[in-house]
């Protein structure tokens, strides 16, 4: 999932206290799954279904706080889904085929034939949101993977407590997305005048380079670094 599989930590991050102790952290691998209906339908009004399974990579200090993070997700879809680079997986070898669009015309052409053959190509081509990047298609120009290294930035030196926290104050209850000055959405504007100035300035910070949700039906990542730490296990660096 990963491309290191080990997080490279820089020395100026670790140095909380005397050069010659020991540090102590905590490094874990966390996980969240989850299955979704959509996005929408294909031009025959079949459902799309997909799944997400986001995966966190992250070394944690002694208090708790994140020292380092890394996100990715892997996002697969029926094949009736029309975006190009979106992995598929059609059916077990066997089962009746499911519509497959064609990406260009965005229609379906006919339905899948599932083999061993095609679902073992279609499982073997599969990429990660990261391995996807420019052709993720969230945002030609600030794509997912883009998105997704401003908020592991904004991880860094806060705990899980602290990131939910701010989650809960100062994003969407609508959509999990940070709040932006100019929202429409009623609920979304409500609570953005409610905030305080240092957490206004905080969004507009995040939203300069950020703006999808860390929690909702596209992923939870907040749950996957949950689950990181509670997989995490001691090291020691001297």
């Amino acid at each position: 999932m990963f491309k290191k599989a080990v997080l490279v930590l820089s020395l100026a991050a670790l140095a909380t206290g005397c050069a010659n102790n020991d540090v102590k952290l905590y490094q874990g691998l966390g996980k969240n799954s989850m299955f979704r209906s959509g996005p929408g339908k294909d031009s025959k009004d079949v459902p799309v279904y997909s799944f997400n399974y986001t995966t966190a990579a992250v070394v944690f200090d002694e208090a708790g706080k994140i020292v380092d993070v890394s996100v990715d997700a892997l996002e697969v879809s029926t094949p009736n889904y029309d975006g190009e680079s979106m992995p598929h997986f059609s059916g077990w070898p066997g089962t009746e085929g499911y519509n497959v669009t064609d990406h260009e015309k965005e229609e379906v052409v006919g339905k899948s034939h599932n083999t061993v053959e095609n679902i073992k190509k279609e499982v073997d081509g599969w990429k990660t949101k990261r391995d996807r990047g420019d052709n993720y298609g969230m945002n030609r120009k600030n794509d997912w993977h883009k998105q997704m290294a401003v908020f592991n930035n904004f991880f860094r030196g806060k705990t899980i407590e602290e990131i939910e926290a701010i989650f809960k104050r100062t994003f969407s209850d609508v959509n999990g997305r940070p709040i932006k000055a100019n929202a429409t959405n009623e609920k979304d504007k409500a609570k953005y005048a409610a905030l305080s100035a240092e957490d206004k300035a905080m969004l507009a910070d995040i939203t300069a380079g950020a703006t999808m949700s860390i929690k909702d039906p596209h992923g939870d990542i907040i749950g996957a670094i949950k689950d990181a730490y509670k997989n995490k296990i001691e090291f020691t660096v001297k």
